[in-house]
């Protein structure tokens, strides 16, 4: 079954509801493959896992504290280029959407 990313929404660790949505999702076309990054990125595994993540990839790396996108595009295209994905779902926020046009 092909891989899906889910790039994952969170403060501290604390996994945003539309996250979880998307997993469902991602579960619906292959397997989830969640990327989380910057504080509290390794606490979010579990719950990820809960939902339906085959694989969680974290970083909590200092760049991701200064709520940059570049950094977490960087990240992201990383993943990518390493998961050869089948889809890659980012939650539709400000944020997101500039992280999805920058990666498109």
């Amino acid at each position: 079954m092909a891989e899906v990313l889910v790039l994952v929404d969170h403060v501290d660790g604390a996994v945003r509801k539309p996250t979880l949505e998307l997993l469902t999702l991602a579960r619906r076309i292959g397997d989830p493959v969640a990327v989380a990054l910057g504080a509290g990125a390794e606490a979010t595994a579990s719950v990820l896992g809960e939902h339906g993540a085959v694989k969680v990839l974290t970083s909590d790396a200092p760049e991701f504290a200064d709520y940059l996108v570049v950094p977490k595009v960087d990240a992201l295209q990383a993943a990518f280029e390493t998961v050869s994905p089948a889809a890659v779902l980012v939650v539709s926020s400000a944020e997101g959407k500039e992280i999805a046009a920058r990666l498109a």
